[in-house]
Formats: structure tokens, sequence, C-alpha cells
């Protein structure tokens, strides 16, 4: 792999409205965080560090340094989400590190399943 691995859990998944950003992508499926995280939902999901609830569900991409630029553009990283690398379990089994975004003052309703895809189908 060449490129950045970054790992979803909200509108970049496939399916909503900010995954036409990762069309030129090469996805490597679907995943858990290795960690427990709390993600919430509000205008936007949100993800936090500070409260270890459940593995979130997601998917993971390989994409170019270019990419990663418009994905921190879209999530105005750092001054709204930050990004930072943590490990992944993709769904073969395979453990790896990938960017992910978080944002440090979450809202909204708490997803107790850490399934952003499940509670926007459950709405």
């Amino acid at each position: 792999m060449n490129g950045q691995l970054v790992f979803v859990y909200g509108t970049l998944r496939r399916g909503f409205s900010n995954h036409h950003l990762l069309a030129a992508a090469r996805p490597l499926g679907g995943a858990l965080t290795r960690e427990r995280y709390a993600l919430y939902l509000g205008e936007y999901p949100f993800l936090s560090r500070d409260q270890a609830l459940c593995r979130v569900a997601g998917e993971v991409y390989e994409i170019s340094q270019g990419m990663l630029m418009t994905l921190d553009a879209l999530e105005e990283h750092p001054r709204v989400y930050e990004r930072f690398v943590i490990p992944v379990v993709l769904d073969s089994g395979r453990e790896i590190e990938a960017w992910c975004y978080f944002h440090p003052a979450p809202r909204g309703r708490l997803i107790s399943h850490g399934d952003f895809s499940r509670a926007a189908r459950e709405d």
C-alpha cells in the first residue's frame, strides 16, 4: 500500500452524502475500531475519544495525500474535527492503523451500538 489509510464511520461511508469524496479511493472493506469510543448523531456524526463505550463500525479506504487534504478540509481539521491514527480491525480479522476523525465536543444522540449506518436506517 502506497497511500494513506482512513477509517470512516459516518457520512463518508458508502451510501451516504460525502462518500463521493472517496470515489477514487481503494476500499479495503468494513472494519471495527479496536478500542472503544462514543459515537453521537447530531447534525453530523461525532466520534469522541473521551468515553470508552463501544467499538465503532466503519469502512477503511486507501487514499492519496491529496484526498487526505480534501478530507481534512471537509472535517475542518484541526479546528473542528481532529485526525488521529487508531488501530482498526478489518472484517478479514487483520489489524491495521488508519486515520480517523474525532470531535472534541460531541453532541446529539448517543449511538450505543456504534454503527452510524444502522442508526440511519433505524431513524
